[in-house]
């Protein structure tokens, strides 16, 4: 992802610390090239910017921030970190100067608003509002379904609008009956990626693994994201995609203590 690189640089410097000095976010060389190429991995650049104490909307550019598809990104990743304060400003500065194109994206980023409110302001009478307008784009897509129905009865039961809260619980409940634990919902994407990459089917197989990373980082689970990540990685043939990917799937795999699968990793990163 685009960002201002020299910002990062300069705020580095005036703290007096070297490239090696954020090693536990990402390599010196990986720094360096944040710095100088102005791009870098979303999670990696979010790391940086809570170690250095850089606002989140400093270090990217307006025409990021003013990207629909980038947008959503980085409210996925503030999301999943529970940067809530954060989501809403980028949504009340950004998000409503958008010319939106897909409407999945709108559905998506009312979610999110819906869920900052609930946890971050504990405004449950704007949570509920934003939960039920993503309700009427996000209807069609079962995961988000759940997630909004569990997030209005939230809502009613912080409310103590007990009968409401049920009625929303218990069609959550059967809604989660019909589909697959959130347990499974890694090994399954991945499994079914592999399985038609196996045969051939690089396009069916890379869909897979970008509905799985998409699925689990708007639940809030890492756990399988670096597989997902690696897979990718393994069935792309641009080497640069699949370098930048390689990264993310050990970026993953180091929080997520997967060191077999991190020990992979590297070998194919030095062997490219």
């Amino acid at each position: 992802m685009k960002v201002h690189g020299h910002i990062i640089k300069q705020t580095r410097e005036d703290m007096g610390l070297p490239l090696d000095a954020l090693d536990i976010i990402c390599s010196p060389a990986d720094l360096e090239l944040i710095e100088l190429k102005n791009e870098g991995i979303l999670e990696v650049v979010l790391d940086l910017c809570t170690r250095l104490s850089i606002p989140y909307h400093q270090v990217f550019p307006e025409t990021t921030l003013l990207s629909e598809v980038s947008l959503l990104n980085i409210v996925r990743c503030l999301h999943l970190r529970q940067e809530f304060s954060s989501v809403l400003f980028l949504l009340d500065t950004y998000g409503k100067k958008i010319s939106y194109d897909n409407a999945r994206i709108v559905g998506h980023l009312l979610y999110f608003r819906a869920y900052a409110n609930l946890f971050g302001s504990h405004d449950t009478q704007k949570a509920v509002h934003y939960f039920q307008r993503a309700y009427t784009f996000l209807h069609d897509e079962k995961r988000y379904e759940l997630l909004v129905l569990k997030g209005l009865a939230t809502c009613y039961q912080a409310n103590e609008e007990k009968k409401r809260a049920r009625i929303f619980f218990k069609r959550a409940e059967q809604l989660e009956e019909k589909m697959n634990t959130q347990q499974q919902l890694g090994p399954s994407y991945y499994q079914a990626a592999c399985f038609y990459a196996d045969r051939g089917n690089r396009e069916k197989a890379n869909s897979f693994c970008d509905e799985g990373i998409q699925t689990l980082l708007e639940v809030n689970i890492t756990a399988g994201l670096e597989e997902l990540f690696f897979e990718k990685a393994l069935i792309q043939e641009n080497l640069n995609e699949q370098m930048e990917l390689l990264k993310q799937a050990d970026y993953y795999a180091k929080l997520n203590e997967n060191f077999n699968l991190k020990e992979l990793i590297n070998k194919k990163l030095n062997n490219n």
